[in-house]
């Protein structure tokens, strides 16, 4: 639709600007045409999930789109086989390479054929001839070639990326449920410990407080993670003292002192 829309204003403006640039009524029936499949493709997203080869026509309508656009305008003279590259990279995005390159090649299939048309007299339409006088065949295969390099190229960069973004998205949710089972499991440990352990963080904020330790301060986990310790465990301000100073200490120390259970 915004491709639609950017079309239309600027078919609008050269109309005004420069009449008879090119044939309106086509052009503007093409718009319409992107708006009509726009709704359609809109109306089939729910079922795109069932129904996987939505996505190959909506692919393939696309690249058809675009050659209508570049045979309106010109064919061989048309600014817009840039435009192929929309659907390329929208293929690469949601098949990755392998559909990038597919519709790659019917884009390029496509170019082509409205190439070959107009450089066979019986085959032109009345449409491309009024746009432009023909460039001389030499230019038009350098332009060819030129566009199909790009299609190629902008199909194999762009699958390449969504390659790469793929694997390092399952790398990290692998990574990632890893983690998850090692946390766990430190937990399930620490849980299971009969006597009371509790870790802080350097600021001596309660980072672990296991089952044993809540049973012993009459204190559940949940209200004593992220309270100064000292305040969970009643602790003197001596050994307050002595457990900050030895914070940063390497080697033990064990400290004793009278724990009342509130």
């Amino acid at each position: 639709a915004m491709v639609g829309t950017l079309l239309l204003v600027g078919a609008t403006l050269a109309q005004v600007t420069a009449p008879g640039l090119f044939a309106v009524s086509p052009f503007f029936w093409l718009i319409a045409v992107i708006y009509a499949l726009t709704i359609l493709f809109a109306i089939s997203l729910p079922h795109v999930d069932r129904h996987r080869w939505l996505i190959d026509a909506q692919l393939g309508c696309d690249a058809v789109v675009v050659s209508a656009l570049v045979f309106v305008t010109g064919g061989v003279n048309s600014f817009f086989p840039s435009l192929y590259a929309l659907p390329i990279v929208a293929a690469s995005v949601i098949q990755f390479r392998r559909g990038g390159v597919l519709v790659a090649t019917l884009s390029g299939v496509l170019y082509l054929g409205i190439v070959l048309a107009q450089y066979m007299p019986p085959m032109v339409p009345a449409i491309v001839a009024q746009t432009a006088m023909l460039a001389p065949q030499a230019t038009a295969q350098y332009i060819v070639a030129l566009n199909l390099f790009g299609f190629f190229a902008v199909a194999l960069l762009s699958g390449s990326m969504a390659e790469t973004v793929r694997t390092t998205r399952a790398s990290l949710e692998r990574a990632s449920s890893e983690i998850a089972g090692l946390q766990a499991l430190n937990q399930n440990v620490i849980d299971s410990l009969p006597s009371g352990l509790v870790t802080t963080d350097p600021s001596q904020r309660i980072l672990t407080f296991n089952h044993a330790a809540e049973r012993i301060c009459g204190v559940v986990a949940a209200a004593a993670i992220g309270r100064q310790v000292a305040e969970v465990l009643q602790l003197p301000p001596e050994v307050a003292e002595a457990v900050s100073h030895d914070m940063g200490s390497a080697g033990a120390r064990r400290l004793e002192f009278r724990f009342r259970r509130p």
